[in-house]
Order: C-alpha cells, then structure tokens, then sequence
C-alpha cells in the first residue's frame, strides 16, 4: 500500500484555494495605488482636483485647491469638515441610500457627502457645487467622477471657481501659474479686467459728455455777463410757476426793475463802466433774494425777479425799496463815480382771477413806466393790484 492518501474526489489543491476578499482586496489596493502614483499628473493637469475616498475623507487634492482651503486642510480630513454640498442650505441634497438597507452607516446625517458612497449619486447631476466651510462665501463648481465601489468607492472631482474666479484670484494673489495650461480662467479674468477697464472709462466719457451736457444747458440759460438767468431761463421759469399756480400751487410775485441813469453811465464812463455797473447790479440782487427765488437779465438794463411763495404787498414793497437803496449806493469804476438807481414795478399772482403771463408781464411793464414817471428811483404795483 502506498503510504500517501490520495486526494478526495472533486477537491481542488489547496494551492488553488482562494475567496474573492482578498482579490477584491488587491483590486482595490491596484487602484489606489494608480490613483496616488498619478497625484503629481493630477495636480499638474487639474490643480483643482479633489480625491474623496469611500469613507467620505480627503485623499489627495491639487495644488491651488491647497492654497484655497489653507495650511488647516489635512489629508485624510472628512469631507464634510471642509465642504457642503450646494452653494445654499435649501440645495442640500438627501442621500438616496440613507433610507434603504444597504445602507453601512447607522449613525448617518443623511446627506450626500457624509460618506464616500453617498458622493457617488453627484454624478447624477450635470454639475456639483460645493460652499467652503471656511469661507462661505466663496463657491466652488465642477465635474464628479465616480470610481467603482469594487474598487473603494469614493469620487474624483475636478473643481473650478466659476463667477467667483476674480474674487478668489485678488483674495488668494493667484497667478497663472496656479491654473492648468489648458484652463482658460486667466484669459478670462484678463478680459474682464479690460472689460471692467473699457467699461470704467466708457463710465467716465459718459460722465463727462454729461457734464458737459449739462454745462452747456446752464449757459444756454445763463447771461453771460451777469451769471444771472437770461430771458430763454426767466421765460421757462416764469411758464413753470403759471402753470403751478393753475393747479392751485404757491402763488408768486413779479418784479420788474429798469436801471435809472445807466445811459449817461455807458455814454461817460465808457462800456466797460457799464458792464461793471451790470455786474454789480447782479450782485446786488442775487444778495437781496431768498434761496428758492430767480434773478434774471431780461437784456440791457432791465432785470426781473420771480418771487416764489405767498409774499404780502407790504413785505414786497419793503424790498423793492432795500433793492433800490442798494442801487443808489456809488460804485466806483477807474476812479469814477458811477451813480444809477432803479424803477420797479410790481405784479401779484393772487390779484388775478384769471393768470395769464402775458397780462401780469404787460401790467409789470405799465407799473414800471409809472415809477419812471413818479420820479425814478421808487415802486410801483400794478394797477389792478391793491396796495
């Protein structure tokens, strides 16, 4: 008898012997030693990847993606202490698995990124968004590759800034450098700079051709030799307060002052006498006047002035009187004296029934030539006004 047994029927050698564990096992130990040998390759060509693996920690991340999270990120962190999945807490998704049974985690928040196998469903969507813990103000969007749960599970993620990439860049001092060859991030930053620069000189011109506009309006408006308002300004001013007090608004009052002895001024003392006169004259009136009143040049030596707001006879008369002191004050003029002074006529809105601009000026232009005629030198109120 042959001392050796002999094999049992339908046994295999124990060489041959093996479970699928321990395969799946190395299976898993090939991949992630793929995936950690190819890190340098990742960062280089994605510097904004991000390696979670099943068990929802960090295991390899890029070069700028470092930067962003700081010195305080650590591999192996879970992914949860530096991420929310979502730029809002309304997009916080559900994780589909947390309510099934194979299910691994009891103690689970039920949201996707508490574990590596919940982050698999991202890849669901046409895009993932991420808000960094640290800095929720920033938000980070990207692709999700998921690896096969036979291999460890886990997700590949290749991240970018997004709308945030301008801020992030000036926060962070980013460079080129720190952005993949083929990422056009910095191409498109430089074109919102100049975009950003076109558009704050775009601003600027605009600005100025509006300033310029406007200017141009006030000296369409504007005497040029008094700086006071010119008939085209007192005319739209004095439609503006009709049409005010049609509607039942303020009342106002007119006054019409013509220059007493300004001729033998300009006839012996020369123009440029006069035009001194003129501008004095302007100051006087624009001194006498409230804020909220208009002081025009109608031409030559007449002025006007638009009186706004309820204002009693006595209280006009009072300054027509002060205004015509003013007047009769000596102003000197290249060691001449240039003596004038001033006829003033007077109209009320409230002492019409029916406001017609054409009437009250006309009445002004009778209550003037009635000052003239008393003497110079003093008012007069329109006929039809009670004094």
């Amino acid at each position: 008898m042959s001392d050796a047994m002999p094999e049992a029927q339908g046994c295999l050698p124990l060489s041959s012997l093996s479970t699928t564990e321990p395969v799946a096992a190395r299976q898993r130990t090939d991949t992630i030693d793929v995936l950690t040998q190819a890190e340098p390759l990742f960062s280089a060509l994605m510097p904004m990847f991000l390696w979670i693996d099943g068990q929802a920690r960090i295991r390899a991340l890029g070069r700028t993606l470092h930067k962003v999270l700081g010195e305080g990120v650590m591999i192996g962190d879970a992914f949860t202490r530096h991420f929310t999945i979502g730029r809002h807490e309304a997009d916080l998704l559900r994780c589909p698995d947390a309510t099934i049974p194979r299910c691994e985690f009891s103690n689970c928040s039920r949201k996707v990124g508490a574990c590596g196998s919940s982050l698999r469903h991202l890849k669901e969507r046409r895009s993932i968004h991420l808000t960094l813990q640290a800095r929720p103000e920033i938000g980070l969007r990207g692709d999700v590759l998921s690896l096969p749960q036979a291999e460890g599970g886990g997700v590949l993620m290749n991240l970018s800034f997004g709308i945030y990439l301008s801020e992030v860049v000036a926060s962070l001092d980013l460079t080129e450098r720190d952005f993949a060859v083929a990422d056009l991030a910095m191409e498109m930053l430089y074109l919102l700079e100049t975009k950003s620069m076109v558009m704050g000189e775009l601003s600027a011109l605009t600005a100025r051709l509006d300033h310029a506009r406007q200017e141009a309006e006030r000296l369409a408006l504007t005497d040029a030799l008094t700086r006071l308002s010119n008939r085209r300004a007192m005319e739209r001013a004095l439609a503006q307060a009709l049409s005010g007090v049609t509607q039942g608004g303020a009342p106002f009052a007119l006054m019409q002052i013509d220059l007493d002895h300004f001729k033998r001024v300009n006839d012996s003392y020369g123009h440029a006498a006069g035009d001194y006169v003129l501008q004095s004259v302007a100051r006087i009136l624009n001194e006498t006047v409230r804020h909220g009143d208009l002081a025009g040049r109608m031409g030559g030596d007449e002025f006007l002035l638009l009186l706004r707001g309820p204002i009693e006879h006595k209280a006009l008369e009072a300054l027509a009187q002060r205004i015509i002191a003013r007047l009769e004050e000596p102003k000197w003029f290249a060691g001449n004296e240039c003596l004038i002074s001033g006829s003033i006529g007077v109209v009320v809105s409230d002492d019409y029934a029916i406001h017609d601009l054409d009437a009250m000026q006309g009445d002004a232009d009778v209550a003037t030539y009635a000052a003239k005629e008393a003497g110079r030198g003093c008012v007069r109120f329109a006929q039809s006004a009670p004094r």
